[in-house]
């Protein structure tokens, strides 16, 4: 139960982090997206968060929360490959920074994905 809370409350933080992207912007993808991504991009990690939230309730729901937790690291993977292209290129090591902290927080929905894929891969052979 304590997994599922503190899951249910990492997603949520993601939501929070898609409204604060969408209403204010998000600097590095001024640089390195074409116009109108930033809005896109807090849409899709706010609803792969909150899907991804939603999955993490139940184990019946699972599925949905590891297609969510996908679609949430690659969202954040685009966010940390830009922070740290940007940062390396311009040898800007506060960007660099932000890009480690941001990849900190890339890892939960990756590895989550991982362990979930591997669980149902798991699932799949105990039944052939």
């Amino acid at each position: 139960m304590v997994l599922r809370v503190a899951l249910v409350a990492v997603y949520l933080g993601y939501v929070y982090a898609s409204v604060i992207a969408f209403l204010a912007g998000v600097p590095v993808f001024r640089l390195t997206a074409p116009e109108g991504y930033t809005a896109v991009w807090a849409v899709l990690l706010g609803l792969a968060a909150i899907l991804s939230a939603i999955g993490s309730i139940t184990d019946r729901w699972q599925q949905l929360e590891k297609w969510a937790s996908l679609g949430l690291a690659s969202m954040m993977g685009a966010y940390v490959g830009g922070l740290n292209g940007v940062g390396f290129v311009e040898g800007d090591l506060d960007r660099q920074f932000i890009g480690a902290i941001a990849f900190i927080a890339f890892i939960l929905p990756a590895v989550r994905f991982v362990y979930l894929a591997a669980q149902s891969g798991k699932r799949k052979h105990a039944r052939g």
